[in-house]
Parts: structure tokens; C-alpha cells; sequence
């Protein structure tokens, strides 16, 4: 059990850092002008809409994600053993990490579209929600004990 329990810690810390690594290429893509600059005229109804999206997304799609990815890993703990309980673990964890790289995807895309700071702090808010979403062995063990308690 030890040894699926670190492996599922490898696998989940790897989906952090490979998500912030394809965040961190859009946005040396976008530095290296692989982008087309102003596709959205500056200061027009285009941007601000982009803009809006964008801001939505981040205070509507991480909650969620955030919201989304506790409810699946609590719900129905009894009916599972440790090894279907660190499976569903890893599971949800990639889809939180996917997810979160998604949207600080389409920041730093809208960012460079507009060179509106807006999209930049964002991807920025993101990324510091996908480092606090690190996973320690602690918080494993209390799941799993939560899951043998029920």
C-alpha cells in the first residue's frame, strides 16, 4: 500500500508540473512572437469582451474546479477500498490540474492577443492556485484513514 500511495503522490505532483510547464511554454511561445501581436484591436469592444471572458472564466472555472474536484474524491467513501480510493484520488487530481492548466492557457492566450495585462494576471492567479494545489503524503494519509473510517 505504501508503494501505491507514493506512486499516486508521483503521478499527481507530475500532472502539477506538467501543467505548469505547457502554461509556461504558451508564454515564452507568446515572448517569442509565435503569436500574431493585436489581433484584437487595443481599447475596442473586442478586447473588453476577451477581457471579460477571461476574468470570468478565472473566477467562475477555478472555484468550480477547486469545488468540483472535493465533492468526488468525499462522496461515497464507504463503498470503496484504499486501492479504488487512491485511483479515485489520481483521477480527479489530473482532471483538477488539467483543468486549471486549460484556463491559465487561455489567459496567457488572451494576454497576448491583447496585450492587456488582464489576461497575464490571471494566468498569473492560476499558476499560484495550481502550486497550492501540491499534494503532501499527509494529506493522503487522512484521506485514506477517512475512507477506513466509513
Amino acid at each position: 500500500m505504501e508503494k501505491k500511495t507514493e506512486k499516486v503522490l508521483l503521478y499527481i505532483k507530475s500532472s502539477i508540473v506538467a501543467s505548469m510547464v505547457i502554461a509556461i511554454a504558451v508564454a515564452v511561445c507568446g515572448e517569442l512572437n509565435m503569436f500574431v501581436d493585436y489581433v484584437v484591436e487595443p481599447k475596442g469592444e473586442d478586447e473588453f469582451i476577451l477581457n471579460l471572458v477571461t476574468i470570468c472564466l478565472t473566477i467562475i472555472g477555478v472555484p468550480l474546479t477547486l469545488k468540483f474536484y472535493s465533492l468526488c474524491i468525499n462522496h461515497s467513501l464507504r463503498r470503496m477500498d484504499n486501492d479504488e480510493a487512491l485511483n479515485r484520488l489520481l483521477r480527479y487530481a489530473l482532471v483538477r490540474s488539467l483543468t486549471l492548466c486549460a484556463i491559465a492557457v487561455v489567459d496567457m492566450c488572451a494576454y497576448y492577443l491583447t496585450f492587456n495585462i488582464t489576461g497575464a494576471m490571471c494566468a498569473l492567479v492560476v499558476g499560484v492556485i495550481m502550486l497550492m494545489c501540491w499534494p503532501k503524503r499527509k494529506q493522503i494519509d487522512a484521506y485514506l484513514e477517512k475512507v477506513n473510517q466509513e
